[in-house]
């Protein structure tokens, strides 16, 4: 008895349950059809968001194997990915032709500006690289502004590698004048018939070592322009705009109306089913 009790209200339940949506359909779908026409209004009313993004490849400088004078071809990264984010963070990193070309000219405090538009990122398993990406209103500027901010960190690091430089250029040029005495020293000792004495082995030992010095050198300076900053890829601009998205603004937007209307049609059949009640 009490089972078949239970399947009765089970079954009451769900034929109310039935007629509540036959009885607020109307209502609900309104509610839906109002949030898509809002979601329809914020997306006409707020400007879309282009977004350029670039991967760029810390500039290097040749690393010198001391045990064979060979050039390690991964070189050595001037600036860690983590220290050109916390640098380019600064609002005092950005020069006025970079704020220029990011459309920020006529900006209250447009550095600051600048450093919150910049979004720079570290791609998982990638070495002495970095993600960055900008967003604008505009598909010009966005492309723009970004590769006005690559060649400003590809200037930057250029002038950090500078000092490395003159300082191999200095030393080659001292190695250069070292091995122009050990060659005349040897071409002496040739023309006097001393070629097995104990100097002249020491010397041609100190040739063959300036000689290793020099090429060194010589591939750490000719070496610079290919090792600077560069992009991995171009720098792509997306067609489409990133925000706001149409179709989750719609989507957004139906469910929030369906919700809304449901809520709604709820209070409204609780206030006339207890309508008597409240009266008295």
């Amino acid at each position: 008895m009490n089972r078949n009790d239970s399947l009765s209200d089970t079954e009451i339940s769900l034929i109310d349950l039935l007629i509540f949506f036959k009885s607020a359909y109307k209502t609900i779908a309104s509610f839906a059809l109002f949030g898509i026409i809002g979601s329809a209004l914020f997306l006409w009313a707020v400007p879309k968001q282009y977004e350029a993004s670039a991967q760029i490849k810390m500039a290097q400088i040749a690393n010198v194997n001391n045990n064979n004078n060979n050039i390690n071809p991964l070189g050595i990264t001037i600036e860690e990915p983590q220290a050109l984010i916390a640098r380019m963070a600064l609002p005092t990193s950005y020069t006025k032709e970079t704020i220029a070309l990011c459309g920020l000219t006529n900006q209250k405090d447009p550095e600051a500006l600048l450093a919150k538009k910049v979004k720079f990122s570290i791609p998982k398993g990638v070495v002495g690289t970095v993600d960055l990406k900008v967003r604008d209103t505009s598909k010009e500027i966005a492309k723009a502004c970004i590769n006005a901010i690559y060649q400003l960190i590809k200037t930057s690091q250029a002038q950090l590698v500078a000092p490395y430089i003159d300082e191999a250029s200095k030393k080659l040029k001292i190695e250069e004048e070292r091995l122009g005495r050990a060659t005349q020293v040897i071409a002496k000792a040739d023309k006097s018939g001393a070629a097995v004495s104990a100097a002249y082995l020491a010397t041609r030992d100190e040739i063959r070592y300036l000689l290793d010095q020099i090429s060194s050198l010589q591939n750490i300076i000719t070496g610079n322009e290919s090792r600077s900053a560069h992009l991995t890829a171009p720098i792509y601009l997306k067609e489409e705009p990133v925000s706001p998205q149409k179709r989750n603004s719609l989507l957004i937007g139906l469910m929030l109306g369906g919700l809304l209307g449901l809520v709604l049609a709820l209070a409204r059949k609780w206030y006339r089913s207890n309508r008597t009640a409240l009266k008295h």
